[in-house]
């Protein structure tokens, strides 16, 4: 049997050029023209998401309402869409930018410390607040307890692990005071967040309990939380905390354009109060690596006497 072996003839060979023309050549145009022009090219690139994370500090409906007017803000300045990631933890927060899921984060000063040591994260703003930030120790309202000294061998919450102002600064300030929490309270848990540990004090899960300053203001002040119930023993000294960074390829147009954005929000604008206002602040000021070398030396330290099982 003679197999025939099918030759196009001119009228089916001039088709299925032109049906190749047709799909394959605007591919290819399209490849040369990003090549040929790269300031198009980031153009063209830019009109994708931004992908901001969120560090889970509060409740993800909490973040969603409180970041939901710089998210507006941002989309109809930078002509972009802006889609928003709160991860379950703070590991899972550093893992996703690792694996350059997102794009921009709001990191508290640990977080980002981390992102920068294993993923090169670059620091672009931050609010006029985060360069003096303190956390407030909490107890029930009726508790007999004044100092932080008479609070030895009561239970004790920090916030997450992982948490600037929930847990690695005010373990600092306790070490300062000769106060080494393994030794010196009979239980310590670790809330997850700083509401948590809030809520854990205010219902008497635990005697003490520290947590952000800011976040527990904002939960007095929505009514989330009363000084009928708690009551603030010590608040630390200030210190550098949350942070906006960006991935170390982003290019320069984009994070500029970013930085811009966040630098242009004005407290004396009608529009932009509010925007300000949701997220405590007055203003955002340019950030960089330095603000952030004290707690760098902190963590390093604490991190190396806990590697080493020491105390102090």
């Amino acid at each position: 049997m003679m197999i025939e072996t099918f030759l196009p003839n001119a009228h089916q060979r001039s088709v299925l050029l032109m049906v190749l023309a047709r799909s394959i050549l605007p591919a290819l145009m399209g490849l040369f023209w990003l090549w040929q022009d790269p300031a198009q090219a980031a153009d063209h690139i830019a009109k994708s998401a931004i992908r901001l994370g969120l560090l889970p500090d509060s409740s993800p409906e909490i973040l969603n309402a409180r970041f939901k007017p710089l998210k507006n803000y941002l989309e109809v300045t930078l002509e972009r869409p802006v889609d928003i990631t709160i991860p379950s933890d703070y590991n899972e927060l550093v893992n996703q930018f690792g694996k350059k899921k997102l794009d921009i984060v709001f990191f508290g000063g640990v977080t980002f410390a981390t992102a920068r040591k294993l993923y090169h994260a670059e620091p672009l703003v931050m609010r006029d607040i985060d360069l003096k930030f303190t956390s407030l120790f909490l107890t029930q309202a009726d508790n007999a307890k004044l100092t932080l000294a008479d609070f030895k061998g009561t239970q004790f919450s920090f916030g997450a692990k992982l948490s600037t102002s929930g847990h690695y600064m005010p373990r600092y300030f306790l070490l300062e005071q000769g106060i080494v929490p393994e030794k010196f309270f009979n239980t310590i848990h670790y809330s997850g967040g700083h509401d948590k540990t809030a809520l854990a004090v205010r219902e008497g899960r635990v005697d003490i309990g520290v947590a952000n300053g800011e976040v527990i203001r904002a939960m007095i002040k929505d009514g989330r939380l009363s000084l009928r119930d708690v009551r603030i023993v010590w608040e630390t000294p200030f210190y550098t905390d949350y942070v906006f960074a960006v991935q170390p390829g982003m290019p320069k147009r984009e994070k500029q354009a970013l930085r811009d954005a966040f630098l242009a929000l004005s407290i004396s604008h009608p529009q932009q109060r509010g925007i300000l206002s949701a997220l405590n602040a007055q203003s955002f000021i340019p950030a960089s690596n330095k603000d952030f070398e004290v707690l760098e030396n902190i963590i390093q330290n604490l991190e190396k006497n806990q590697n080493n099982g020491s105390t102090q």
